[in-house]
């Protein structure tokens, strides 16, 4: 009886790693018995015989089964959402943005710097501001480069404690150093990616503020006829157009990715808040830092421009109540540009939705309390006893 146990336990031992490896297709049969009886024995005359109790092979299999499959359905879900689909969204951004920037019809953005330069009246300040944005961008780039170099080349258990890396201690020294700059390099360009797309974003909504608070300058100064003024607003429904159809998509795609990136990174800082130096938990909250600003900067540039946008529709009632500058244009004209601003339905978006800076600010105010609320009660949130 005891070799019959024996012999189940060695062949379902067996077939959990083939099942784990190459699928069920590599079974081997299972031993030839029917049952498995357990026997509960005395040597007391005073009791009776010794009873048996069949306990059906099948039970014990169908338990051994489901673990199998509950490890298979853990190993397939962390591998699609871990690394399948982070994957398609970074290289969807990534061929989108290539598709855009380098063969799609990219006049657009040619034309707006020469518009912009010349209605700006310091042409200074906004070459200051774009060379801000570069520098802010190559900074979150050295950031995240940074972290990762101190994770992978200061503390080697961050890499050996990874799932599914159990043979980082058969490396030599050289193997490991190759394996940690590799990681720094793939990981340096797969975050400049996401800098150059995003920048190229936050660049053109700035663009686009800029020629729009242009042209309403030179209206209300009556710089400019009002029929030109309203053709020049024709030519800002275009580009708004093409920012919202074109170059929008690769960021959408990078800010799924990288608001995913960020909550789950706060999940697992709370969950690894006892068990990690206190040095590495430091860097992993720098870290969300980081993420949570490339995460939002496109949705605030975005709703930015929609506030540039919604101020536009005043200009109307703006010339209206100057007489004294608008003197000389006829109130027909006036009452015509007043309609035409009136009128206009203007907004940049992301995911076809349109970007308003005060259900963003509501959302950001959500999340912040949400997460300090999750902090307080952390002990109950990650299952501890409260005291």
């Amino acid at each position: 009886m005891n070799q019959t146990v024996t012999e189940h336990k060695k062949w379902m031992s067996n077939n959990l790693h083939k099942i784990r490896d190459r699928g069920f297709s590599t079974l081997d049969p299972p031993p030839a018995i029917g049952e498995l009886s357990h026997q509960i024995s005395t040597t007391n005359d005073d009791f009776p015989a010794p009873v048996t109790t069949p306990v059906p092979t099948s039970v014990g299999f169908a338990t051994v089964s489901g673990s199998i499959m509950k490890t298979i359905m853990l190993n397939t879900s962390e591998m699609i959402f871990i690394y399948i689909i982070p994957a398609l969204l970074h290289l969807g951004g990534f061929v989108i943005g290539i598709y855009i920037y380098r063969f799609a019809d990219n006049e657009h953005l040619q034309c707006l710097i020469e518009k912009v330069f010349i209605l700006c009246n310091v042409p200074r300040r906004l070459v200051v501001t774009l060379w801000v944005y570069f520098i802010l961008g190559a900074l979150w780039l050295a950031g995240s480069t940074a972290y990762v170099y101190l994770l992978t080349l200061k503390h080697s258990y961050v890499i050996a404690s990874f799932p599914r890396w159990n043979s980082w201690d058969e490396l030599d020294p050289t193997e490991r150093d190759y394996v940690r700059i590799f990681l720094c390099v793939s990981l340096f360009f797969h975050d400049l990616v996401q800098v150059v797309i995003i920048i190229s974003y936050s660049l053109m909504c700035y663009l686009l503020r800029c020629y729009l608070v242009g042209l309403k300058e030179k209206l209300l100064l009556h710089t400019i006829e009002p029929l030109n003024w309203m053709r020049e607003i024709c030519e800002f429904r275009k580009l708004l157009h093409h920012l919202n159809a074109k170059i929008s998509l690769p960021v959408a795609c990078l800010a799924l990715l990288n608001l995913s990136y960020m909550f789950s990174s706060v999940v697992h800082l709370f969950q690894d808040m006892n068990s990690c130096p206190i040095r590495v938990f430091s860097y992993t909250v720098a870290n969300v830092l980081l993420w949570l600003v490339i995460s939002l900067m496109s949705f605030f540039q975005a709703a930015s421009l929609t506030a540039s946008c919604r101020q536009t529709q005043t200009c109307g009632h703006l010339i209206s109540i100057r007489p004294f500058v608008h003197r000389n244009t006829s109130s027909e004209d006036l009452n015509t540009v007043l309609l035409y601003a009136s009128s206009l339905n203007m907004s940049a978006k992301l995911f076809r939705m349109p970007i308003n800076a005060h259900y963003l600010c509501f959302v950001v105010f959500v999340s912040i309390l949400a997460l300090l609320t999750f902090g307080m009660c952390l002990s109950l949130a990650i299952g501890g006893d409260v005291p």
